[in-house]
């Protein structure tokens, strides 16, 4: 009864740490896993950032860089404030060549758009009074009052075609006060090709694995409307991007084409790993149960084999050492000096009782009339 409770008992103790080990195993493996997918996640989001700031730079250097070529026309027309169009067309041409995006250049005196390159498709700008334009008004206003270049648009622009329009004071001599303010002449205005400058950032590339928005018209950030892309973006878990612009900036916002991947590939793996281990040692586990119920009940016999041994070693009487034993009558003489007959004395020492009878040789020589041994053999 105790050997079974003790067997159930053991049996309990190695369910328990099978259970204990199995829960470790599960926690150990939900640890690993929530750390893996925050790696995970985390490499995405590095991964986005990476490739936004590659688009981010093309987009800087390519609307700065064609803004830049502008400069020199306004070198040249605040010398020559009585530039012709003939003047006007050869210094635009020439930047034209340079450029990669620029749809026109326009230069306006006052707030009347008077030239533009290339006339051929720009025929219906020419004479446009910016304060007759609502849409395009309150962007001028910004770069007259601020006398410095700002980015308007996206916007459709009134030639045909969507276009962002940076656009340049320029101020005449010197005020009143000798402060380097001058007089306010006309605007520079260089139209860039929207489409043609996303294409070359990457934005339209069909193998793109990005989903990704722009806003911030009229150079407004994160005030400004969606130009590029989808409004929803800018209210997920994207990442966002600032875009700096003259007096200005965009932001673009972008997550993965099939959304964030919420659990790392390797999971799987892990998952694999830790069942093969977990098995390997629960056999293992087992395995040195299994020994060690063997070696206990091994051991529980051999301490029953000893104890039956003890109890029968318990009930043997054995006679030893030398015994006195008259050679006529066969008595045995004990230790207080007295004479038994031998099987008193063995009874007395023993546990072996006698049961009296004759042997062949005595009955013959005894009881030769009996015939005892004889009617035995018939």
């Amino acid at each position: 009864m105790a050997t079974a409770h003790h067997g159930t008992k053991e049996r309990y103790v190695f369910f328990a740490w099978a259970f204990l080990f199995f829960l470790s195993i599960i926690t150990g493996l939900l640890v690993l896993e929530s750390t893996e997918n925050k790696r995970f996640l985390k490499n995405q989001r590095e991964s986005i950032v990476e490739k936004l700031s590659t688009i981010r730079a093309r987009l800087e250097s390519g609307v700065n860089s064609e803004l830049l070529l502008a400069r020199s026309i306004i070198i040249d027309v605040e010398t020559n404030t009585d530039i012709t169009k003939e003047r006007f067309f050869k210094i635009a041409q020439h930047f034209m060549k340079s450029s990669n995006h620029i749809k026109n250049i326009g230069l306006a005196k006052g707030t009347i758009l008077t030239y533009v390159y290339p006339v051929k498709g720009n025929e219906k700008a020419v004479g446009i009074d910016y304060k007759k334009i609502t849409t395009q008004w309150p962007a001028v206003q910004r770069v007259i009052k601020g006398r410095k270049t700002v980015v308007a648009g996206p916007l459709n622009l009134v030639q045909g075609g969507v276009g962002i329009i940076g656009r340049t004071p320029i101020y005449i001599g010197k005020g009143n006060t000798g402060t380097d303010t001058g007089e306010f002449f006309g605007i520079l205005s260089v139209v860039i090709s929207l489409p043609s400058l996303l294409e070359a950032a990457g934005l339209n590339n069909k193998d793109s694995l990005l989903n990704i928005s722009i806003r911030g018209k009229d150079g407004l950030g994160s005030k400004g409307e969606v130009f590029y892309g989808s409004e929803d973006l800018f209210a997920n878990d994207s990442v966002f991007m600032e875009i700096t612009l003259p007096e200005g900036s965009w932001q673009m916002a972008s997550v993965p084409v099939n959304g964030w991947g919420m659990q790392s590939p390797l999971i799987i793996y892990y998952r694999v790993i830790a069942m093969a281990v977990g098995l390997v040692i629960l056999f293992l586990l087992f395995i040195q149960h299994s020994e060690m119920i063997k070696r206990k009940k091994a051991e529980e016999r051999r301490i029953e084999t000893i104890a039956d041994l003890q109890k029968a070693l318990s009930e043997i009487k054995t006679l030893k050492g030398f015994l006195p034993i008259c050679s006529h009558c066969k008595k045995i003489r004990d230790d207080k000096g007295y004479w038994k007959q031998i099987e008193s004395y063995i009874q007395d020492h023993s546990d072996a009782e006698f049961s009296h009878s004759i042997c062949q040789e005595c009955a013959e020589e005894f009881y030769p009339d009996m015939g005892i041994y004889d009617e035995n053999e018939t």
